[in-house]
């Protein structure tokens, strides 16, 4: 259910739709206005504007870094599970490979006694 928040970023009130906590929604509005504050530092000739386009700018490329390794690990994780079914299916194999050879010993052994 979304909720009506008011944070405050780049000393200006916003009020804003959210479906997260209040607790949640003010910390992100904290992060992007510190991030806001670094950019503008002492330099006033940083508008909040442009401050603002860059913590956007930042986000972004973080988000899609984090894409991005998150496509690399799920394509890792199935080479894994792909090199896990092969081994499973080489053992299956294997075993029955190693019981019909032990049918094959017990018999050989039968007909020796014989």
């Amino acid at each position: 259910m979304e909720k009506v928040y008011t944070v405050r970023i780049a000393n200006m009130e916003l009020s804003l739709y959210s479906s997260e906590t209040e607790e949640y929604t003010q910390s992100i509005a904290r992060d992007v206005d510190e991030r806001i504050k670094e950019i503008i530092g002492d330099n006033l000739s940083v508008s909040v504007v442009n401050a603002a386009l860059l913590v956007a700018m930042d986000y972004c490329d973080e988000v899609n870094k984090l894409k991005e390794g998150a496509e690399n690990m799920r394509t890792q994780l199935k080479s894994y599970m792909d090199e896990t079914n092969r081994a499973l299916a080489e053992r299956d194999d294997a075993r029955r490979l190693a019981d019909k050879l032990k049918d094959e010993l017990m018999n050989i052994k039968l007909d020796r006694k014989d």
